[in-house]
């Protein structure tokens, strides 16, 4: 029965492979990003990695990095309103 089973395929499939998915499809650059992909840790490694700073540190470090970003929030926000300036003095 085994035999019967392995034997019998579909009309469409003729086990030909079209293209193969093993990142030799890729251009260069990004195929020595997919083949030097390190595994994805597991759940408690990643879990140990999460509580690793306490309540405070982790505040701290997202304040920091929303301090950092404000200067460039501002300049976007400066080139919108001279844009809109522009704008207005262009139309009215």
């Amino acid at each position: 029965m085994d035999k019967e089973r392995k034997k019998k395929k579909d009309d469409w499939d003729d086990g030909v492979v079209i293209a193969p998915m093993n990142g030799d499809e890729l251009p260069k650059y990004r195929r020595m990003a997919y083949l030097n992909r390190a595994k994805r840790p597991s759940k408690e490694e990643r879990l140990k990695h999460k509580n690793m700073y306490t309540k405070k540190e982790r505040r701290a470090i997202v304040r920091a990095g929303l301090l950092a970003m404000l200067p460039r929030l501002l300049i976007i926000l400066a080139g919108f309103g001279i844009a809109v300036g522009l704008i207005y003095l262009w139309l009215k």
